[in-house]
Order: C-alpha cells, then sequence, then structure tokens
C-alpha cells in the first residue's frame, strides 16, 4: 500500500527536530532525498561536491545536474574547507555536498567551516548523514561515546546541522529517508522536489517502522550498549596493534599493521566472521571493516576478539 504524501508529514517533523532542524519531509530513499534536495537548490547555483562522497550522492548530483541546465559539479579535496573555499570563489552562488561521517576514514566532515564557505557564496550545505543520523548524537561528560539523542553528525559536533538528508534504515532501522532543515527550505523541497513529483512516495510499512522506531523508549538504551560493544573491539584492534580509524563508530575499520587487511579478512571468513575488505575512498589504501549492531551478544564479542588474534597470529607467522 502507497502511503499518502502527508500522512507522513508530523514524523517527518519530529525526526528533523530530533536533527536539530525546523522541519522535514520523508523520502523514499536517500538518493530520493538528495535529488529533491539538489534539484530545488538557488536558481544557477553551482553545486561543490567533496571528492570521496559516498556514491549515492555522486549519483544524486549526476542525475540532477544531466536534467537541470547548468554548469556541472565542481570537486573539491575531502574534508578540505580551505580547497572548497578556493573552489567557491569562482562562483557566485555555490551548494557544498558532503557526507556527514565519512564511511572510509570514519572521520566528520568540517561542517561548520563548510557551512562558512557556503555562507559567504550565498549559498548553503547539503549533508548526507545517513550513517550518523539515529547513532551519533550529543556529547556531554557521560561515557556514552555515541552521545545522547541521535541526531547525527552536527549534533555530535555541535554546530547547526545544513539542509540534511538521511536514510533512517541505518540508525533506527526503518526503510525510508528524511530531509531536514529551515521551514522555507523543507517547504521547496515539499512542493518543487522532482522525485516528489514524479516518484512513489514511502509505504505505509516503511511509515509505521519510522514511527514505531520513533516511539521506541530503549534508543539510549540501545545506543549504550552500541557504544560499550564499540570500545570492545576498538580495544581488541588496539592491543593488536591495528589502528581504528576515525572516531568510535559501529562502523569498526583498521588499515592494518603488521597485518594486511585482506589477508585478515580471509582469515576472519574461515572463521565464520563476515567482514568487509575495501579500499577506502579517500585514502585508497585497503582498509578491514566490521560492522556491529546493537543485538550482537558479549558471546559474539568474544568470538570476534578470538578470530581477531587467531588471524593476526596466523598473518605474522
Amino acid at each position: 500500500m502507497v502511503e499518502d504524501r502527508e500522512a507522513g508529514r508530523p514524523l517527518a517533523h519530529t525526526v528533523a527536530r530530533r536533527i536539530g532542524a525546523a522541519d522535514g519531509v520523508l523520502a523514499r530513499t536517500s538518493l530520493h532525498g538528495l535529488v529533491d534536495a539538489l534539484a530545488t537548490r538557488a536558481p544557477g547555483a553551482t553545486i561543490l561536491l567533496d571528492e570521496a562522497i559516498y556514491p549515492i550522492g555522486q549519483w544524486a548530483v549526476g542525475a540532477v545536474v544531466s536534467a537541470l541546465p547548468g554548469a556541472g559539479p565542481v570537486t573539491f579535496r575531502h574534508h578540505d574547507a580551505h580547497d572548497a573555499a578556493r573552489k567557491a570563489s569562482r562562483h557566485r552562488h555555490v551548494v557544498l555536498v558532503t557526507d556527514g561521517l565519512c564511511g572510509s576514514c570514519l572521520k566528520p566532515a568540517p561542517l561548520r567551516d563548510l557551512a562558512d564557505v557556503a555562507r559567504r557564496h550565498d549559498g548553503e550545505l547539503v549533508v548526507d548523514d545517513t550513517l550518523a543520523a539515529g547513532v551519533l548524537g550529543v556529547r556531554d561528560t557521560s561515557s556514552r561515546i555515541l552521545g545522547t539523542g541521535g541526531g547525527g553528525t552536527a549534533a555530535w559536533l555541535d554546530v547547526e546541522p545544513g539542509l540534511t538528508v538521511a536514510s533512517l534504515a541505518k540508525g533506527l532501522s526503518a526503510p525510508l529517508a528524511v530531509v531536514a532543515g529551515p521551514a522555507a527550505r523543507i517547504e521547496r523541497v515539499r512542493r518543487e522536489g522532482p522525485a516528489r513529483i514524479h516518484a512513489g512516495p514511502p509505504t505505509a510499512a516503511d511509515i509505521a517502522a519510522l514511527r514505531s522506531a520513533v516511539a521506541d523508549d530503549s534508543l539510549d538504551g540501545r545506543r549504550a550498549r552500541l557504544a560499550r560493544l564499540v570500545l570492545r573491539a576498538r580495544r581488541t584492534l588496539e592491543e593488536l596493534h591495528l589502528r581504528p580509524l576515525g572516531v568510535p563508530f559501529p562502523v569498526v575499520a583498521t588499515e592494518g599493521g603488521h597485518s594486511e587487511p585482506l589477508e585478515i579478512h580471509r582469515a576472519l571468513a574461515s572463521s565464520g566472521i563476515r567482514s568487509l575488505a575495501t579500499t577506502g575512498r579517500c585514502t585508497g589504501r585497503p582498509t578491514l571493516t566490521i560492522c556491529l549492531r546493537a543485538d550482537h551478544g558479549d558471546a559474539e564479542l568474544r568470538r570476534l576478539d578470538r578470530a581477531l588474534r587467531a588471524a593476526v597470529t596466523r598473518s605474522a607467522a
């Protein structure tokens, strides 16, 4: 069953407020949301794109640029606000596009500096915060390394969110996305977004899943449990001289030390543990990635610990 487009409006507003934005609108996926956000940018604005953005962002930019008149996108160096400012100086209006948290180096984008660049050039910052939304939150003096509230990268960095697009499938287990930002900007997305006009909206089942997730009082408790699992996995990597990348996050990654990531990946697979062996988009280096969930138990973490130690020993032999 396809849901009426306005039926999820109060829910979108609730999610947007958690992110720290004034209003929001739901989208079928983050790709749909990004297309709507970028297609409704200020007329004539040039898109400045982080060179290492996740492919979904690349596809959205490509779709919008190919469908609308204007110059093609300009890339700036990964997480480099100075390079973004230099590129922006050649254009009157700009829209900067970046991931909130890089899925390769697991470092947050310099959102405050990028937003300043956008403001100085009569533009805006568009952030794909799919990884961090619902997971990272406001940092405080507690031991919750992921923060509280699940507001995403902007909340974790204590900055005002830009126009934020995020799939909620990862952080809230709801298979849809939100576009969140200033009320007037969201109203324009709501009225003029081409994906909203030409594609189907989230289904009733999608919205029901999100409604259940938002009403779940155990989210902070599960986020705290997830943080403990992250710390345990990172501690094991450090003890094995496999430096974890970036900020503490449920996506735990390392480029290895004396052991090659691909060798460790193969050894983990032989122990029945699935990991990812990739090449970092922003680094170009081999990377081993392990994804943790809040429902992983202590026995599974002990199994991971034993398998990592055995893999490193085997690799060093």
